[in-house]
């Protein structure tokens, strides 16, 4: 029964598909954009990555200090365990560890805390998109705009018009 009903699914997916494909003839109010194209080529993104570079790397560059710091702490106490005594390499161990800790801890954050931004900066980037897409769609009289096609027409991509009304969003 599943996989008739999944078999139904698929047939009707393929008709579906294959009259959209029919309809997307010269003059057809069928489109398409690229959005790897909008992300790597719009003003909007250009900006929100340039933004999101500003803002990561110094917490970047801490990362990398406190790296080196747990790095050179461990060779100082490779290179003088020998002659430290007990204790003394109990407490710089305990050092070394705590900084671990604190590396990784702040390593976890950064990450959160670049993805978080990451997708936020993708969203408000395809907010953005989206309502120029809607304007140059509705100025032009299109009556569909797919995103990510696996093949569009050169004549049926829209997405530089998008592109550009983005632009000009971003200049008011």
């Amino acid at each position: 029964m599943r996989h008739k009903i999944q078999r139904f699914i698929s047939i009707s997916c393929l008709l579906f598909a294959s009259s959209l494909a029919g309809a997307a003839m010269p003059g057809s109010p069928i489109t398409s954009i690229d959005a790897r194209k909008i992300l790597s080529d719009s003003r909007v993104a250009k900006e929100a990555l340039r933004k999101f570079q500003t803002d990561f790397q110094p917490r970047e560059k801490e990362l990398q200090d406190l790296a080196l710091a747990v790095k050179t702490k461990s060779a100082e106490l490779e290179k003088a365990d020998p002659g430290l005594a007990p204790s003394q390499r109990l407490a710089k161990q305990g050092e070394l560890e705590d900084l671990s800790r604190e590396l990784k801890r702040k390593q976890l954050q950064f990450v959160e805390d670049r993805d978080t931004r990451k997708r936020d900066d993708i969203q408000h980037v395809f907010r953005v998109a989206t309502l120029a897409a809607k304007k140059v769609a509705e100025g032009a009289h299109i009556d569909v705009v797919f995103q990510d096609v696996v093949y569009v027409s050169p004549r049926a991509d829209i997405t530089d018009q998008v592109i550009a009304a983005m632009d000009a969003q971003a200049d008011q």
